[in-house]
């Protein structure tokens, strides 16, 4: 049977597709990313984006650069950061010179105003200076208690956008509370055929809010191609641009009004290319959205 995401592209019929896509290609070779508005500003984020890989983690500069470098060429700009992958990620982006080709989600872990600056702090000097995009907090239940710590955050010019990120619904009442509390720019929750529960309430919330919402585990961690393995794409698939299982999935999200940024955390380039593709083209209408979800379920 297979087991993974790595398995299963070399049996799949779709992961030939993938497969043909050249890992880097210039701008004239392709349509361009989408991209969507933060709410309230005017700045415009890409809609699919890269989660905490491996590399990053690992301190891998070299795979991290590839990366951030097929991310680039292909239109994306959103990284989320934590741990040592903070600091890895920054280095790449400053060797780059490409802090404005991309933009970090960087999660903080202090509990207190003043590890919280000197967090920061070396952040910064990993990026090589700069006000920092985008702080998170993976406690909601913590930051509702302490956001004035991370409001003051961006008072003090140290970050330009706060949020709160986690997934599993239990940790959906704090995350909701912060948006209506308006002490959050951004979420980031989990959304997908496999896990809708927060289209029932968070996105809607987000929406009304205008909170600009960040979507993790569109795989569910893998869970989500032993379903599809061995079979065939549909073939009104082609009607909204799809061409891989993987691209099935982050559609159907990228679909929902409120989500401005998908992200993933593959380590192997090939399978970054196909995720990013996603954002290229047109998207399943409520309709089809329907129909996609009948096919996930009959899988289940």
């Amino acid at each position: 049977m297979v087991t993974n995401r790595r398995e299963f592209m070399h049996y799949s019929a779709a992961a030939a597709l993938a497969a043909s896509i050249p890992v880097t290609t210039g701008a004239a070779d392709q349509q361009t990313m989408a991209t969507r508005t933060i709410p309230g500003t005017d700045e415009e984020l890409a809609v699919v984006g890269l989660g905490n890989a491996k590399p990053f983690a690992a301190g891998d500069k070299e795979r991290t650069g590839q990366l951030l470098d097929i991310l680039m060429e292909h239109g994306g700009g959103y990284v989320d950061t934590s741990w040592r992958g903070r600091f890895t990620v920054g280095q790449v982006m400053r060797e780059r010179q490409a802090h404005d080709r991309l933009f970090l989600g960087t999660y903080l872990e202090g509990q207190d105003p003043q590890s919280l600056s000197d967090e920061i702090k070396a952040v910064q000097d990993a990026q090589g200076g700069g006000v920092l995009d985008l702080v998170l907090s993976r406690e909601p239940a913590a930051y509702l208690a302490r956001s004035d710590e991370f409001l003051r955050l961006k008072e003090d010019g140290l970050t330009r956008y706060v949020g709160v990120a986690r997934q599993n619904e239990r940790f959906y009442p704090p995350m909701m509370e912060a948006m209506r509390l308006g002490v959050v720019d951004f979420i980031q929750v989990n959304y997908s055929m496999l896990e809708p529960g927060a289209a029932d309430q968070v996105l809607p919330l987000a929406l009304e809010k205008k909170v600009a919402v960040i979507i993790n585990r569109p795989f569910v961690n893998g869970g989500y191609f032993p379903l599809v393995s061995g079979r065939e794409l549909p073939d009104w698939a082609a009607e909204f641009d799809c061409r891989s299982w993987a691209q099935f999935s982050l559609k159907f999200i990228l679909a929902h009004p409120a989500v401005n940024c998908v992200i993933t955390e593959t380590e192997n380039p090939r399978h970054a290319v196909d995720n990013l593709t996603a954002g290229v083209g047109r998207l399943p209408d409520a309709e089809t959205q329907q129909r996609m979800r009948k096919v996930i379920q009959g899988l289940m």
